[in-house]
């Protein structure tokens, strides 16, 4: 019998099994990718507990010298062309989580906010809304990390809250670097303004609290520490029975680059050997437990499967 490639192996009742989904599973073509991107949302379950991705939109990088240290601009586009994407620049997609568990609604990250780039911050108005959440009705935000794009959707342009009824929770280690008044001057330009902002605002919000690096923050969600991309990077896991999914932030991000190539090195990285060796492990796990992984900026939809592809690796998304 010839094995299954890899779209069979998707749709089968194997591959619903291996991915660890309840439901019907189907490979997810373009034009599903677009459709789901405008709907803006979709859900599927873990075990008992709901997951919802949120898709905020795209940041069109066209800084292919310069997303990846030593790696030239062409190897960027050649890269992306293989995996069917444009070349026209890099497409870094943002999507992050609604989590319902314990009767709690709890957002993972918050998305840019609409104050990034003009083709992104559609989650709020966008696929939040059209899940039916509104911002009363979050309990908790976890922080994955302090990076923009994860929590310029907590505030408006002028710093107010978006969430001010829920609990704004965010890792020791993270806080305690960004929060910390000395390092404004030790950070490169680019990174200087985003610290003064979040020093303006997360010490001054009462609704903020931190948690240690590894540790159970809700009912079949725990946060695991995979620092390198910042110096308090985490990942979510969520496990229901005998299912789980790994949400891994930035630890990876735009596969057809930084999965397909581990090597390649992220210059937004805040340490860039630590985050290159993270990544590395993230995939290794995510193959030996055959675990189903979200990734922040995959690609709608963002909740699939790491598989080897050859002397590399490759993403397959999956839709409920």
């Amino acid at each position: 019998m010839t094995p299954p490639n890899r779209r069979q192996f998707l749709a089968s009742s194997a591959g619903v099994a291996a991915l660890g989904l309840t439901g019907q599973l189907a490979f997810v073509t373009s034009a599903q990718a677009a459709d789901l991107r405008k709907t803006g949302h979709y859900s599927y379950k873990i075990g008992d507990i709901e997951i919802i991705s949120i898709y905020d939109g795209v940041w069109q990088n066209d800084g292919f010298d310069a997303i990846s240290p030593g790696v030239p601009g062409d190897d960027i586009k050649a890269a992306l062309k293989k995996a069917n994407l444009t070349t026209d620049y890099v497409p870094i997609e943002f999507a992050y989580t609604v989590v319902k568990t314990g009767g709690k609604t709890i957002l993972l990250d918050t998305g840019t906010g609409g104050q990034l780039a003009p083709t992104a911050g559609l989650g709020t108005n966008g696929g939040l809304a059209a899940a039916g959440i509104t911002p009363d009705k979050v309990d908790k935000v976890l922080i994955s990390h302090m990076h923009p794009d994860h929590i310029f959707g907590l505030m408006d342009k002028d710093n107010a809250q978006l969430f001010p009824n829920a609990e704004i929770m965010v890792g020791e280690t993270e806080y305690k670097f960004w929060t910390d008044p000395s390092i404004i001057e030790a950070l490169p330009e680019r990174r200087k303004g985003l610290a003064q902002r979040i020093q303006a605002t997360f010490p001054k919000w009462d609704n903020v609290t931190q948690f240690a690096g590894n540790s159970e923050l809700a009912p079949g969600l725990r946060a695991e520490e995979s620092f390198g991309h910042t110096p308090g990077h985490v990942n979510f896991h969520i496990s229901s029975g005998d299912e789980q999914v790994l949400l891994i932030g930035d630890a990876i991000i735009v596969p057809a680059l930084f999965l397909a190539n581990l090597d390649w090195q992220l210059a937004f990285d805040s340490d860039k050997d630590k985050a290159t060796a993270t990544r590395k492990a993230l995939v290794d796990k995510a193959i030996a437990d055959n675990m189903m992984i979200g990734g922040y900026h995959f690609g709608f939809p963002n909740a699939g499967k790491i598989e080897k592809d050859g002397g590399s690796h490759v993403f397959v998304p999956a839709q409920v």
